[in-house]
C-alpha cells in the first residue's frame, strides 16, 4: 500500500487503531467501536487526544462497513486490527489506501508492530517511536522500583467463565508484565474448569480481568475459583473496568494506565 502524503481524512476501521492514531495527534473522522459503549468508541486514556471531535462510529458486528466507510471520503483506511480478508481488502483499497495486517493473525498482531505501521502509514514515524519508547520507559520503572516484582509468576485471566472454562492470555499480550520484572507462565488459551487448579497453582499472583462488580462476585462465588491456592493466599487481584480495557486495548495510550494501577494491586497481595 503506497500513501502519497500525509493523510487528512483517516478512518480507523479496526478494534484499536484509532489510540495508535490519537498517540500521534490524527483525529480520525471514524472510529470501530470493540467493547465498553464508550463515547465515540473512545475510552479515557484517549479523550484528551480526541479533544471535541465527533467521529462517526463503526462496528464489526456484521463485518467491515464497506459503505459507510466509502461515504465518509477517507484518504486513509487504517485497518490493521480488523480482520481483513482480500475481497474486503480490494473494496477497501478501492476507496482510499488501506494498510492491513500484517500477515500473521487476523486481529491483535503484537501492539509495537502494529503501532508503527500505523504511524508509518500517516507519516508520524518519529513520533510513533517516541510514544513506544516512554511505554517501555514507564514498564521498566515499575521494575526498578520495587524489587518483590522480580521473577513473580503472573497469570493473565479473563473476568468470567466461557462455558466451562476461562481463558488465559499468554504470547506477546503478556509482555508488559515481564517488562514489569514478572514472570509469566505459559498456559493454555482456554483452561478447563476441571483442570483450574492444576493449570494455575503453579502462579504467585492471578489477575482476573473483570469489567465489573458483577463479574468480580462471580468468580468469588465459584467453587473451581475458591479452590484455588491463589485464593487461599488471598493473591488473586480483580480489575476495574478501566484497568481490563487497558490491558485489552495493549495500545501506546493505553500501557501508561496499565503501568499506573496494576503494581499497585499486585503488589497489594505480595
Amino acid at each position: 500500500t503506497t500513501v502519497p502524503g500525509p493523510p487528512k481524512r483517516v478512518v480507523s476501521a479496526g478494534l484499536t487503531e484509532h489510540d495508535d492514531l490519537l498517540a500521534v495527534g490524527v483525529v480520525p473522522v471514524a472510529v470501530t467501536n470493540w467493547f465498553g459503549d464508550q463515547p465515540f468508541g473512545v475510552w479515557p486514556w484517549a479523550r484528551d487526544e480526541l479533544g471535541a471531535a465527533k467521529p462517526a462510529v463503526l462496528d464489526l458486528n456484521n463485518g467491515i462497513q464497506v459503505d459507510t466507510i466509502a461515504a465518509l471520503k477517507p484518504d486513509l483506511i487504517v485497518a490493521v486490527n480488523a480482520g481483513l480478508d482480500a475481497a474486503t481488502y480490494a473494496k477497501l483499497s478501492a476507496i482510499a489506501p488501506t494498510i492491513a495486517q500484517s500477515g500473521g493473525e487476523a486481529f491483535f498482531e503484537p501492539w509495537k508492530q502494529q503501532a508503527g505501521a500505523v504511524g508509518d502509514a500517516v507519516f508520524q514515524t518519529e513520533a510513533m517511536a517516541r510514544r513506544i519508547g516512554a511505554v517501555d520507559e514507564r514498564f521498566a520503572a515499575v521494575a526498578q522500583a520495587d524489587p518483590r516484582f522480580k521473577d513473580k509468576r503472573v497469570a493473565l485471566l479473563s473476568g468470567r467463565f466461557t462455558g466451562d472454562a476461562v481463558s488465559a492470555m499468554g504470547g506477546w499480550r503478556t509482555g508488559f508484565l515481564t517488562e514489569m520484572g514478572f514472570a509469566a507462565p505459559a498456559l493454555p488459551n482456554m483452561i478447563s474448569r476441571a483442570d483450574l487448579s492444576a493449570t494455575l497453582d503453579s502462579a504467585d499472583v492471578l489477575v482476573w480481568l473483570t469489567e465489573n462488580d458483577d463479574e468480580k462476585a462471580g468468580l468469588q462465588s465459584d467453587p473451581a475459583v475458591a479452590a484455588l491456592r491463589a485464593t487461599a493466599l488471598k493473591r488473586s487481584v480483580f480489575t476495574t473496568t478501566d484497568l481490563a480495557g487497558a490491558i485489552a486495548y495493549a495500545s501506546p495510550l493505553s500501557y501508561p494506565v496499565v503501568a499506573e494501577q496494576l503494581p499497585a494491586l499486585i503488589g497489594s497481595v505480595l
